[in-house]
């Protein structure tokens, strides 16, 4: 196995590569140095050592969809090439994996401009905006309305236990934006004078339920009594078709140690990485396709996947 999979796999679940579409586009450059380290001297052989790879990486989050849409993507792709060219070569085979998977990457720039495009329009001259945890795709939004010239307030939950809203303050401060981290209990303060909340997304699931950091949920209960309108910022290939079958996502219990690292013997840690947000609470996501309400978004996510 590739020492640089190896390495991937360890940064996606230490956390060192955060946020659904970052730990997708690793995944995907993952799959390339898997191609390109395969000492196997078939097709075949290649394919394997791929379909290795893509089982360590799937593995490393649980709750990246997004992901495993990407991988299954590649495993697909390769069983195609292998029926339609039986005697291609191994470094000819190599080539076109590797050109399919810089494709999913561009695939990625593309949707995630649309994306912004669409999230910024709704961004309006001083508004005032909540965020929670670190989404590079909320965070693109946000400052491609600032690039417009719209004048945003973003207040940002710091995001417990491992503080991910650091990164996002951090960020949007650095592009220029009026910048606030709270507590994240301390949101509701905030929440009278707000005018839309943005999150990411891990996953979404057959009922446009969102999967997100743990906390969201909390965060979108809280728009509904405000009544702020609550939007999920998420490309459709965060779409969990398995979801469909009665497959529940998965909530990734993270390590105690994160909450508190040496906790008496006889008090239990529940340290749950996610939680889900009934898309009753979801005024709409914003997809590369458009602003959509939850219950569309399982058609336009699977029409994508089709394509």
């Amino acid at each position: 196995m590739s020492r640089r999979v190896d390495q991937t796999v360890k940064d996606i679940k230490s956390l060192k590569v955060q946020g659904a579409r970052n730990v997708a586009k690793a995944g995907v450059r993952a799959i390339m140095y898997a191609v390109e380290d395969s000492r196997a001297k078939t097709v075949n052989g290649v394919k394997a050592d791929v379909v290795k790879a893509s089982l360590k990486l799937s593995g490393a989050r649980p709750t990246e969809p997004m992901l495993r849409n990407y991988l299954d993507e590649t495993i697909e792709f390769m069983a195609s090439e292998i029926a339609a060219v039986k005697t291609r070569s191994v470094e000819k085979f190599k080539e076109a994996v590797i050109k399919s998977e810089n494709e999913y990457l561009k695939r990625m720039r593309d949707d995630l401009a649309r994306l912004k495009e669409y999230g910024a329009a709704m961004l309006t001259d001083g508004m005032l905006v909540v965020t929670h945890c670190h989404s590079s795709t909320v965070t693109g939004v946000i400052k491609e309305a600032h690039k417009q010239g719209r004048e945003l307030k973003v207040v940002a939950c710091e995001t417990r236990p491992r503080y991910q809203g650091r990164s996002t303050a951090k960020e949007l401060a650095r592009a220029g934006l009026d910048v606030t981290i709270t507590v994240d209990m301390g949101i509701a303060k905030f929440m009278k004078k707000a005018d839309i909340v943005l999150v990411g997304a891990d996953a979404i699931n057959s009922t446009g339920d969102l999967i997100n950091k743990v906390g969201t949920r909390a965060l979108a209960h809280l728009a509904k009594d405000y009544s702020v309108s609550f939007f999920s910022c998420a490309e459709s290939y965060k779409y969990d078709s398995l979801t469909l079958y009665g497959v529940k996502e998965k909530i990734e219990e993270r390590s105690p140690k994160e909450v508190w690292e040496r906790a008496p013997r006889k008090v239990k840690v529940s340290n749950p990485a996610f939680d889900v947000t009934a898309s009753r609470y979801i005024s709409g996501y914003i997809t590369e396709k458009g602003v959509v309400p939850p219950s569309a978004l399982s058609g336009i996510a699977k029409k994508k996947m089709g394509e």
